[in-house]
């Protein structure tokens, strides 16, 4: 239908409503590429570069919408319709990265001949950094500073940093310090000013309200850990024999199993002391610093639990093909796991974290943004952590294939 309007009256394509919404501007935000390219070959090129009521043209829209292939059939057509502005002094791309559209800042990035757009900044001062660091988007802030080599110390009108409004985003916790995290690895810096009259982060209030909302829910985890290592440590797996023993003590696989077991007792047990202590604690840095290590403890006791399973099932295997089952299964509970951490995870990418650890000026940061080094230090932790389970399934199957074959 709009093919067949456009080739009765090529005009309409150029007409705009009471808002300044042209045929085009309603096209782009639907995202439909069909239309989008018909109008365009029907149309002047005048239309492309016209504005709504809000100084907003196709291609902003476009942006805003995150239609990557829009933006990029009508950069194709017309390059130089780049360099459009809004009415705020935007380009598409702080468009793009105000909405959090990465596939459309990615698409930026991609073009070589679009890094003078990256660090172009509004009549604020802004540039698409400074936008994505305000609306929380780590994502678009790490392409931005390592795929588009964009400037990090660009000061705006108000005087700020992208690092400055780091602390002013509405972003969580975590967001904010992968945000500080990202920045940082890339050479960003605070602006110019008095140390003693440095504003701190109110990430400490985060904090301590995050602790005093998780701590009970995470001590009855840890309790509920506790109670299932407690009764697998009375329900032994081959059972008991007359004399009272259990009748695999002399399997290695056996042995694994009550030493995971004990170690999950025991991690879980410190895990809630230190929960308790933590939430006791009127020290923020205490607080912080205890709760840190009893999620870990409980990461610890989470794995020494799931292994001690697998040490379970392995030691009354009968057949090598029964081991191999046990394999399959775990290795996928392994992948749904890694993907859950993923999820879950930092946004920031590992090797931006090691470029922070050593590339970072960590006594600036430790002043405003003092939680910044312990969740690198952290993160490190975590992943030695994880890396347990894969080495544990692995001794798991040798033990348990040696044990079958010594038995056969």
């Amino acid at each position: 239908m709009v093919h067949l309007l456009l080739e009765w009256r090529p005009a309409l394509a150029d007409q705009v409503d009471s808002g300044g919404s042209s045929p085009l501007h309603f096209a782009s935000s639907d995202g439909d590429r069909t239309i989008v390219k018909a109008i365009l070959r029907a149309s002047p090129p005048s239309t492309v570069y016209k504005k709504d009521s809000d100084g907003l043209s196709a291609l902003h829209v476009a942006a805003r919408m995150g239609h990557r292939r829009v933006v990029k059939d009508m950069l194709r057509s017309y390059p130089d319709a780049a360099e459009l502005r809004d009415g705020n002094g935007g380009t598409f791309v702080h468009a793009a990265a105000r909405e959090r559209r990465s596939s459309v800042v990615s698409l930026a990035i991609s073009n070589s001949m679009l890094r003078g757009v990256l660090d172009a900044q509004d009549r604020d001062g802004n540039t698409p950094l400074h936008l994505a660091v305000a609306v929380g988007s780590t994502g678009d802030v790490e392409a931005l500073l390592r795929e588009g080599k964009v400037r990090a110390d660009v000061l705006n009108n108000d005087g700020h940093t992208a690092l400055d409004l780091a602390a002013r985003s509405n972003a969580g916790f975590f967001a904010t310090i992968n945000l500080v995290v990202a920045l940082v690895a890339f050479g960003a810096r605070l602006r110019p000013q008095r140390q003693d009259r440095l504003e701190q982060w109110g990430g400490r209030d985060m904090v301590r309200k995050g602790i005093q909302n998780t701590s009970d829910s995470l001590a009855v985890v840890a309790g509920l850990i506790v109670a299932a290592a407690f009764a697998a440590g009375f329900n032994l797996p081959g059972g008991y024999g007359d004399d009272g023993k259990a009748n695999l003590k002399h399997e290695i696989v056996f042995k694994t199993f009550l030493f995971l077991n004990t170690g999950a007792v025991a991690t879980s047990m410190l895990a809630v002391a230190l929960l308790v202590y933590g939430k006791a604690s009127s020290h923020s840095d205490g607080s912080w610093k205890t709760f840190a290590a009893a999620l870990h403890l409980l990461w610890v006791s989470l794995v020494c639990m799931m292994l001690a399973f697998q040490a379970a099932l392995f030691s009354v295997a009968t057949t090598r093909a029964l081991t191999y089952g046990f394999l399959v299964v775990y290795m996928c509970i392994f992948i749904l796991q890694v993907r859950i951490a993923k999820w879950l995870g930092p946004d920031t990418r590992l090797r931006t974290i090691w470029r922070f650890h050593w590339k970072g000026r960590h006594v600036d940061i430790k002043r405003q943004y003092p939680f910044a080094n312990a969740f690198v230090v952290n993160v490190y932790l975590f992943t030695a952590l994880s890396l347990l389970v894969p080495i544990g399934f692995e001794v798991m199957f040798l033990l348990g294939g040696r044990s079958i074959d010594t038995s056969s």
